[in-house]
């Protein structure tokens, strides 16, 4: 009897601590940071998810107690805010990035040669190389799952740990001048029938190289006679200089579009080639009463396609991608170490009215996590890996028995940096798409502000919103590569979820309930941002959590 006696006493005791921690009903805010973006039509992700916040209220755990926590989020990003953008369309895809009405030297620089020389043989010093429209879709998902444990060492002091996986997976779809545009692609080059191995184009673009040759012979055979006899005028040896200096020109620029490149032009292009060509073999005959004809090389039969913007996505030296693909990734991401700290507590008062409670809160997080490989464009990775650190400060405000407001404050600041092997175009824009050059990213420093406000509608079901104000500062990147490093924009935005949430815990400090637990629901989204170019994240995420003593009372 007296056994049994003592072991209701512990089992009562242990009850009665539950009943004076009062958890009050709460769902998770999600922590996930939003970065710049770069031009409109260039915006790439950006280089990671965040990890997840550790603490939602001020809560700490009695003494003795174990909390189990265990997230998933799940993210979507297809659309950003383009901070250069219309009011009235602060929104644009994602995919936009990809998208362009003329592709050519501003997004691919590889293609300055194959310009100069399309240029030359135009006579046309500001015609811009085309490969036609691009037409692009791309979205991101995130799916982060934390999981988390805490002890109370004091009940004012709780340390905890989280190690979060993270998989990152982009789907990315892009088209370069689908069939349905039919000829309205505007492009003035195609794939070059020459590098394509096409047995015609070769003989026939040789053909073109042996009549200039022969009347390069030609020209220096007149200019060698006349420097010989004397006897030319003036007028005549320099019309025979620039007639040989354009004829070595085309050649050249012909070797180089017609036979290394691979785009050679075609359409309105192609008949500006030929009649310059046929305008310079005019005028050598007219000059030296010759008959030559330089014909023209081998058109571009159709517009490029997608295996050939792929081609140049992969081009070494050049872009260097491994592919034009849809990249995933999945790893640990950033560890987190925590530790709160009651400083007041004012919801052991049971006399009713405003009641306040507040701690502090400092995280350490190890840089575990990976960044982008660099080697497909829209990658994400799973954490900065970089050393940082959260310090702040949550209150909770009890108004009545039905309300409860949560408020909260954070500065993250980073301390080391990563080696990265693509140093991003400003604001991490895709193009213009050039050599890759390594570096090193450190992160921006970033402030936050939190405020979730709770309705308790029975002892075990609660609906929740939240709000969150984050401004992030530019990010930097440094490389002995560069003189000039890629320039980043801070960002502010804002975010707002809706939520629900179901716990045992008031009935278990009852003996209603057996198991004291919780589930919570919330869907969070980004509503504003301004700065650099900032993704709209869309996230769902259910959170699970379990508590359990381990130190008994009198033990």
């Amino acid at each position: 009897m007296h056994e049994a006696a003592t072991e209701a006493h512990r089992k009562g005791d242990a009850r009665n601590r539950w009943r004076s921690w009062k958890i009050p009903r709460r769902a998770s805010l999600l922590l996930f940071v939003a970065l710049m973006f770069g031009s409109r039509s260039g915006a790439q992700l950006p280089p990671y998810p965040v990890p997840l916040s550790n603490a939602e209220d001020a809560r700490t755990l009695p003494k003795g107690v174990v909390l189990f926590r265990v997230l998933n989020a799940w993210t979507r990003v297809d659309e950003v805010y383009d901070a250069t953008a219309d009011s009235l369309h602060p929104l644009h895809s994602l995919g936009n990035a990809f998208a362009f009405e003329s592709l050519g030297v501003r997004q691919f620089p590889g293609l300055a040669t194959a310009q100069s020389a399309l240029r030359t043989l135009t006579g046309n010093p500001n015609l811009s190389l085309n490969l036609g429209q691009t037409f692009a879709s791309a979205d991101t998902r995130y799916v982060t799952t934390p999981f988390s444990l805490a002890y109370g060492i004091t009940n004012r002091l709780t340390i905890g740990a989280t190690v979060p996986l993270v998989q990152t997976q982009a789907t990315v779809f892009v088209e370069l001048n689908p069939k349905r545009l039919g000829a309205a692609t505007g492009a003035n080059v195609g794939p070059n029938p020459a590098q394509l191995g096409n047995p015609a184009a070769l003989s026939n673009n040789a053909q073109v190289i042996a009549s200039l040759d022969a009347a390069t012979s030609a020209l220096n055979g007149y200019l060698s006679n006349c420097a010989q006899s004397g006897s030319c005028p003036p007028a005549n040896v320099t019309t025979a200089n620039a007639l040989l200096a354009q004829t070595i020109a085309d050649k050249a620029a012909i070797q180089l579009l017609y036979g290394t490149s691979r785009f050679a032009p075609l359409g309105d292009a192609q008949a500006q080639v030929a009649t310059k060509l046929g305008e310079l073999a005019a005028a050598i005959n007219t000059f030296l009463g010759s008959d030559f004809a330089f014909g023209e090389p081998t058109k571009a039969n159709a517009p490029a396609a997608l295996f050939q913007l792929q081609q140049l996505v992969t081009a070494v030296p050049g872009p260097a991608y491994d592919s034009l693909g849809s990249p995933g990734n999945i790893n640990i991401g950033d560890i987190e170490i925590s530790a709160l700290f009651k400083l007041v507590d004012g919801f052991s008062d049971t006399t009713g009215g405003v009641r306040l409670r507040g701690t502090v809160r400092g995280v350490l997080r190890l840089g575990s996590g990976r960044p982008p490989s660099g080697t497909v464009p829209f990658e994400v990775g799973t954490g900065t890996g970089q050393t940082s650190a959260d310090g702040g400060a949550i209150f909770d405000v009890m108004l009545g028995r039905h309300f409860m407001t949560t408020l909260g404050a954070q500065y993250t600041a980073y301390f080391t940096s990563t080696t990265v092997p693509r140093i991003p175009n400003s604001d991490y824009a895709l193009f213009p798409m050039d050599s890759a050059v390594s570096g090193t990213w450190r992160e921006g420093n970033a402030m936050q502000v939190d405020a979730m406000p709770r309705f308790v509608i029975t002892d075990y079901f609660t609906i929740h919103g939240a709000y969150t104000l984050r401004h992030q500062a530019a990010s930097s990147y440094t490389s002995p590569d560069v003189n000039q490093p890629p320039l980043f924009q801070a960002s502010t935005e804002q975010r707002v979820g809706l939520g629900f949430g179901y716990s045992t815990i008031a009935r278990y400090t009852r003996s209603v309930a057996a198991l004291p637990f919780e589930v919570f629901y919330t869907h969070l989204e980004t509503i504003a941002a301004t700065g650099g170019l900032t993704p709209k994240y869309r996230r769902d995420q259910i959170e699970f959590r379990i508590y359990y003593r381990l130190r008994r009372a009198g033990r």
